[in-house]
């Protein structure tokens, strides 16, 4: 008999966040090698939004799923997400411990932050094996987007030494490695910190040629409040367009700007990406000023895939500054003019590099491997 695999997070598929997709595809090669169960939030995460009827994604029917109710709260205010987090992870954690045995393996997602500090605890009781997938950083997180907690310090050493806890924490960028290997200095228990990207969606996402005329930047998924789009907007001038998919808890205000070459084109369906993609000749990808480690922009990959260049606007030396210098295939900072031959050049070399070494089969090995 296989031994069992839990697998832990808020957002699952249906649902089409970028996130409900990697714990999907890692629940699906993960049948390979053991017994998986998923202990998950609701069928969709916005309420707003529709599910896509042109969604391809399989899920292998072996997986035992398991699903809690949402709360009804609005997750693009600061309340409202805070109020979400707490009864989710309460809701998933009643679930936890009904299911998860000393003799299972546990991997979970740092999604919401507080199930980070319950299954801490709950290992510490029952003897599990705990594999944390860290896409966020928290509490350090919260400083790029202003928000303020009492007893911030407090709270930081609680978090870290639940992340002491772990038997293995997989990180998703270099400068998240070392932001994740200071955390947990000073505590007895050191896990393993084991590096795996997020992939490249080169099967369904396939390059298309560039357009003519002025030059498009883009920005596709959430307008939140570390993306630091205003700054992107700051910078245009009359020979560039910026068009901007997806939603968030900025979109509002940054329409407040009523900028003449910034186009708004809402949410779209994952089965829409390669068409929205490829819409630019140059995709933006931003993190505000101290993220640095603190989280890596998962859109990165399949732009590659798309055949596009990168304009990243953030930390220097963080997981994708390094990317796209090392491996040319855009600009870290606003250059100096724009050349449509030379963005050309790179998305092709953007291209190969998601084929080459970020393919999902490539990938997903890497955590059949690590766990």
């Amino acid at each position: 008999m296989k031994q069992k695999l839990w697998i832990v997070t808020e957002l699952f598929p249906p649902d089409e966040t970028s996130t409900s997709n990697i714990m999907g595809e890692i629940a699906n090669v993960m049948i390979n090698k053991y017994s998986v169960g998923v202990i998950c939030g609701p069928d969709i995460y916005d309420k707003r939004k529709k599910l896509d009827e042109n969604n391809k994604f399989y899920l292998d029917p072996s997986i035992e799923i398991n699903r809690v109710r949402g709360g009804d709260f609005d997750k693009n205010t600061v309340k409202g997400k805070a109020l979400s987090f707490i009864l989710i992870s309460k809701r998933i954690m009643a679930l936890v411990k009904k299911k998860v045995k000393k003799e299972d393996k546990v991997l979970m997602v740092t999604n919401p932050a507080p199930m980070v500090v319950m299954m801490s605890m709950l290992k510490k009781k029952l003897g599990f094996e705990l594999n944390i997938l860290v896409h966020d950083v928290f509490p350090e997180n919260t400083k790029p987007a202003g928000l303020k907690f009492p007893l911030y310090r407090v709270l930081k050493r609680v978090f870290d030494s639940a992340y002491s806890k772990a038997d293995q924490l997989i990180v998703i960028g270099r400068d998240m490695k070392v932001v994740m290997e200071q955390k947990v200095t000073g505590f007895t228990h050191k896990p393993i910190c084991t590096i795996i990207e997020n992939w490249a969606d080169t099967e369904e996402i396939k390059p298309q040629d560039f357009h003519y005329g002025k030059i498009v930047l883009q920005y596709a998924g959430n307008i939140g409040r570390v993306q630091g789009l205003d700054k992107v907007i700051a910078n245009l001038t009359d020979d560039v367009e910026f068009h901007l998919y997806g939603t968030g808890a900025m979109e509002e205000s940054l329409k407040k700007l009523r900028h003449p070459n910034v186009f708004f084109h809402g949410p779209y369906f994952r089965s829409q990406q390669n068409d929205v993609l490829a819409a630019c000749d140059i995709a933006v990808v931003t993190l505000q000023d101290g993220m640095y480690g603190l989280g890596v922009p998962s859109k990165t990959y399949n732009i590659l895939a798309s055949g596009r260049p990168i304009l990243f606007l953030g930390p220097i030396n963080s997981e994708i500054d390094l990317l796209v210098r090392e491996k040319g295939i855009g600009f870290c900072g606003w250059p100096a003019k724009w050349d449509k031959d030379e963005l050309a050049e790179m998305g092709a070399r953007a291209r190969q590099l998601a084929v080459d070494e970020y393919s999902k089969d490539a990938i997903l090995n890497k955590f059949v491997n690590a766990i």
